[in-house]
């Protein structure tokens, strides 16, 4: 049980640090994904392709 519980932080964290990372690299292009709680649920449950699909709602919506 607890080994479940570190995974899901770790994963939080990774998580986290991926959406910061990115926004730092995209800041001159003004695409930066907004970090709250569900963009950085959605990338700690579907990884990268999360990211992917977050940039693309966001250029398009916004």
């Amino acid at each position: 049980m607890l080994k479940k519980i570190f995974k899901i932080i770790k994963k939080i964290i990774m998580a986290s640090i991926l959406i910061f990372a990115y926004n730092k690299i995209s800041l001159s292009l003004n695409a930066t994904i907004p970090f709250n709680f569900v963009t950085i649920l959605s990338v700690t449950f579907f990884g990268i392709p999360a990211i992917f699909f977050l940039v693309i709602f966001y250029l398009v919506i916004l």
